[in-house]
């Protein structure tokens, strides 16, 4: 939706994001999975699974934790690259959707903009699987595995940033998921 000439919005509908991470879960499980098992057998994953079916209320409060974690780190990162840090960041929850969001009220460079979704992913999910594969720990890959595709709201925003020129001005937009893009 085009606000005026020289800027530009892109949004997700949150229930079409929301069905697209979980369709990622597919994909993001296979890619971890199988050089895990082709490196460790089946034993590992299966171990990881059985402790994780054993102490399902211990990870669901890590679960709802690693939540909030994610969206201070959307938080954490956009704060450093914006004029007025902290006080440019809101979080909140949109409620329909159980969905909590990190929301920064400054432009910033596509760069600065991408690290800062990016990074709760890589954090949380990607370097789990990473430290999974080096140590054959199935229930941190299984975890890894969750948080990665827990990420994917942010993954589709910013496969939509890449198609703009780096040298472009991105906010993250105040109500959807999304973010503004400013031409000059």
């Amino acid at each position: 939706m085009e606000i005026d000439t020289n800027q530009t919005e892109e949004v997700i509908e949150v229930g079409k994001a929301n069905r697209l991470a979980l369709l990622m879960l597919f994909p993001i499980a296979a890619i971890a999975i199988i050089p895990f098992v082709l490196i460790y057998g089946f034993e590992p994953l299966a171990n990881g699974v059985i402790f994780l079916k054993n102490h399902q209320l211990q990870i669901l409060v890590a679960f709802v934790l690693l939540i909030f974690i994610h969206e201070g780190l959307h938080g954490v990162t956009w704060a450093f690259f914006a004029k007025n840090g902290f006080k440019s960041i809101h979080f909140g929850i949109k409620w329909s959707y159980l969905t909590p969001y990190c929301h920064c009220n400054e432009p910033m460079k596509r760069k600065h903009y991408m690290l800062g979704g990016i990074m709760p992913g890589l954090i949380t999910g990607v370097i789990p699987i990473i430290i999974a594969m080096v140590t054959a720990n199935g229930w941190l890959l299984v975890s890894g595995i969750f948080l990665t595709s827990a990420a994917g709201g942010d993954i589709l925003v910013l496969i939509r940033v890449l198609k703009y020129p780096s040298n472009l001005i991105f906010m993250d937009h105040p109500k959807e998921i999304g973010f503004i893009v400013f031409k000059s």
